[in-house]
């Protein structure tokens, strides 16, 4: 099977793992995540409702006013707890004689003390006021204070809606659960005709706390206020009805109550789908006018349209005179009575905000009722093939490039970042509600997933090669071997390749003025960064000699350029040795020999035979051939000629485009009967130094001399050749010099006419 396809399922098969133990184990009941999961779901879901309200403009909504107890208010008409009744009654004959859709009383009213009344009442029937203007102002102050003005404006508004409150029972407060309605209440056309097996899914409630229940019997309709609150304390749901146990009745909420008459809904014309989380809500003439998104208690999500005011408030005392407010401002506005004082505690905390006035929330439900315009939770199932088809692809991309871990990396990256900004946008154009969080996680997961997989279990062999090579390979070869799935073979393996050898000039000297200690220091710095550059350019260390590196290219991987690796490597040793010894000048301690430390570098091309290689019980990779021989010897006669990298002309043929070169010699190494063309190698193409350059034309103008037997022409120009050779501390020759020497001898002892130019070494 090919390596991608294998990657690609087993990526496939973590991605697919990973998204169904998201998608289903963390929404499974009782399962310790969910909660947690589902807590940060609601999380991202505010951040959503932020981002929807933040253009939003205080009063920009005004078809549903919200009636304000505000300071002026209690300011202008004395403490909210000593108001008559009497008000709330003038406050209805005001607002429903200007044709509203509805007034809508978020406050709960215990039956007002009429004692005062009774008494005036009482003594005004037994004793008229004796002037007219003691009778007037009796007479308003009965009119101002009557008790009973409140329940008959009430019952002769057919707009007016007031609010239940459902309670839990307290058993420790001898609050017992109720089997009915409270005596005295008039419920019948409050309720709702619903299914029981409907009913039993709606948020639940043991009793009613209502106590004016002649009041709640004249209102048109009665609904509940209450707003439960998520587990976090905020209010994102709010109820459409409430499942009173006791006598098995459905109660619609106060907005719902006032909605089923705005939109001509009957009691019967509710209907929950709780497998597909849909509210129907159908007129008098069977026509559907709603379908309400739910949850799977029949609560909608508030829609949230702005922060705290985003509604239009009126002060209640400029709303029941009618002086102060025309009633022709109300018509076809939805009134609801409530207070946004912190003292009357009806802040709650919301998504957008957290102090947010209550009686602005069932605001907020009303304008989304009348407008269409709802939350919507998208489906479980839509959810799970997201995660689960996003946790397929990403595995799968994962898996392909996890060799390289940065864009790796930027798969999942990409992906979420993605995700975030489809659901953002979807919220903001159409209220869809996608998850983000079990996605987010998912994705995580099977990156995760993937990667432990891949360090685990598909990393091993490169880690066991890596561990195994990488103190003589470079890490591209061994990642290169583990792509190819090739490993060193044991044994020899023939191949052309690129053989370096390197020793420190006069090492022995060291020796001799540095103590061990020092000596190993000098050394392992040494080594060191000499063996980074060799690593770098993809050789293979095979030994350390002492003060010498022998290393090898092109094995036990192919490497491309070899040759030209070599001699870069051989370069850049040079330049790193001269930081060394810049390093080492302005270091105490070091004497002037390391100060001066110069090595000598053979490079040969060719033949060679590289594996593992020694006996059963110890092995060691490395080389072998003429042309491992030939390279040593390079770089042992390097000293003869004064030069400190000499190349073998199987390395110069390869490269010889690429660099600046001293042809030296044709010369027979010793050991060796066949000669050899030998090259000094200097500098990259054109980055010769002008005097060696002028010194290098000299030289090969006394090389043509010499060659032609012409020995004083050419010691002459080779005299002319070494003024112009570049000499420093430890340099105690160079070609020119050394030519110059072999043209005296030659002179005086001739080659003869057949002589093809060759010089036997005599020494290493």
């Amino acid at each position: 099977m090919p390596d991608w396809l294998k990657r690609t399922g087993i990526g496939a098969l973590i991605g697919l793992i990973a998204g169904l133990v998201i998608a289903i184990g963390t929404n499974l009941d009782g399962f310790f995540l969910k909660t947690v999961l589902d807590g940060y779901e609601f999380r991202s879901y505010d951040s959503r409702m932020k981002a929807k309200v933040a253009n939003s403009e205080e009063a920009s909504i005004d078809d549903i006013v919200i009636i304000d107890i505000d300071l002026s208010s209690v300011e202008g008409l004395g403490n909210y707890k000593d108001w008559p009744h009497a008000y709330h009654g003038q406050l209805i004959d005001v607002v429903t004689s200007g044709n509203p859709k509805a007034i809508l009383f978020d406050i709960i009213f215990d039956a007002e003390n009429s004692f005062n009344f009774d008494l005036v009442n009482a003594l005004v029937s037994e004793n008229p006021p004796a002037t007219e203007d003691l009778s007037a102002a009796t007479e308003q102050f009965l009119i101002s204070n009557d008790p009973a003005r409140f329940v008959e404006s009430t019952a002769a508004s057919n707009k007016a809606y007031h609010a239940l409150v459902f309670e839990a029972a307290d058993t420790s407060t001898f609050l017992y659960p109720m089997d009915s309605e409270p005596e005295g209440y008039a419920y019948e056309q409050h309720i709702l005709d619903l299914p029981i097996e409907q009913a039993q899914h709606l948020p639940r409630a043991d009793r009613i706390g209502n106590t004016h229940l002649e009041l709640l019997s004249a209102a048109q309709r009665a609904g509940s206020a209450n707003f439960p609150q998520d587990e976090d304390g905020i209010i994102r749901r709010a109820p459409t009805a409430i499942f009173f146990e006791g006598p098995q009745h459905v109660y619609p909420s106060l907005v719902m109550a006032a909605a089923m008459d705005i939109l001509d809904v009957p009691a019967d014309g509710f209907s929950y789908d709780f497998d597909k989380l849909i509210l129907t809500l159908t007129n008098r003439t069977g026509e559907i006018v709603r379908e309400l998104p739910i949850d799977a208690q029949g609560r909608v999500f508030v829609n949230y349209y702005g922060f705290f005011k985003t509604f239009y408030y009126l002060p209640y005392m400029y709303c029941f005179d009618p002086e102060m407010l025309p009633p022709e401002y109300w018509q076809d506005r939805v009134a609801i009575v409530g207070s946004s004082l912190p003292g009357l505690m009806d802040l709650r905390n919301t998504p957008v905000q957290e102090t947010f006035a209550g009686v602005e929330i069932h605001a907020t439900v009303m304008h989304s009722i009348l407008n269409d315009e709802f939350i919507r939770l998208v489906s479980k199932q839509a959810n799970f093939w997201v995660i689960v088809i996003t946790c397929l692809l990403v595995g799968i991309l994962v898996s392909l490039i996890i060799a390289q871990p940065i864009l790796a990396m930027l798969v999942p990256v990409f992906v979420l970042v993605g995700w975030i900004i489809f659901a953002y946008s979807r919220f903001l154009v159409d209220l869809a509600v996608w998850e983000i969080v079990r996605p987010i996680l998912a994705v995580g997961t099977t990156y995760l997933g993937v990667f432990l997989y891949n360090f685990l279990v598909s990393e091993k062999d490169k880690r066991f090669l890596k561990s195994t090579f990488s103190t003589y390979i470079s890490p591209e070869l061994i990642d290169q071997m583990y792509e190819s799935k090739q490993e060193p073979k044991l044994g020899g393996d023939a191949g052309y390749h690129t053989a370096f050898f390197s020793d420190i000039q006069s090492f022995s000297s060291f020796s001799e003025v540095l103590e061990p200690t020092k000596m190993v220091s000098l050394m392992n710095e040494y080594l060191t960064e000499m063996t980074t550059v060799l690593l770098n350019r993809q050789g293979t260390l095979d030994k350390y000699i002492g003060d010498s590196i022998v290393a090898f290219y092109g094995s036990p991987m192919p490497v491309e350029d070899h040759e030209y690796q070599a001699c870069m490597t051989a370069l850049e040793m040079e330049q790193e040795l001269a930081v060394l010894r810049a390093k080492w000048k302005s270091e105490e301690g070091w004497p002037e020999i390391v100060h001066n430390m110069q090595h000598r570098i053979g490079l040969g091309s060719g033949d060679i035979v590289t594996g593992n290689m020694g006996s059963t019980m110890r092995m060691n990779y490395t080389m072998m051939g003429d042309t491992v021989n030939i390279a040593s010897r390079l770089e042992a006669s390097a000293k003869q000629y004064g030069v400190y990298i000499q190349v073998l002309d199987t390395t110069y043929a390869a490269v010889k485009d690429r660099f600046e070169w001293r042809f030296l010699d044709y010369v027979r190494v010793k050991g060796k009967n066949v000669p050899v063309k030998v090259y000094e190698l200097l500098s990259k193409k054109d980055k010769l130094d002008p005097n060696l350059a002028a010194a290098v034309a000299a030289f090969h103008e006394g090389q043509a001399l010499y060659l032609d037997q012409d020995w004083k022409k050419a010691i002459k120009v080779f005299k002319a050749a070494e003024a112009l050779e570049i000499m420093f501390p430890g340099r105690n020759t160079n070609p020119s010099a050394i030519y110059i020497s072999r043209c005296e001898h030659l002179k005086k002892s001739p080659p003869g006419k057949d002589w093809d130019g060759t010089w036997t070494l005599t020494s290493k």
